[in-house]
């Protein structure tokens, strides 16, 4: 199994296991892999999440509307790949 990363302050960081998503109707499908975090990467996680509030906080109403707009927008234009993995993961038809 390949050793996937985890996204910590803007940072890939190796994992050292992976865990697998499998399709509960299909134990055959893997829907997914995915990085395990060390007790010290979600310390480190925690922290950078901790770091960056302050600017978060500081953005503009304005400017936290366009974020989410353009987060629903890419929701929307994926919807169907979206669905499809999620249906998956949850072992729905």
């Amino acid at each position: 199994m390949a050793v996937q990363n985890n996204l910590i302050a803007g940072t890939w960081t190796g994992a050292s296991d992976t865990l697998q998503s499998i399709n509960p109707s299909d134990t055959n499908d893997v829907v997914g892999e995915f990085a395990v975090a060390s007790a010290d990467q979600v310390r480190d996680a925690i922290a950078a999440a901790r770091a960056a509030l302050p600017a978060w906080a500081s953005t503009t109403t304005q400017m936290r509307s366009d974020l989410l707009h353009n987060i629903g927008t890419e929701l929307l234009a994926r919807k169907e790949e979206l669905g499809d993995l999620l249906s998956r993961e949850e072992g729905k038809t």
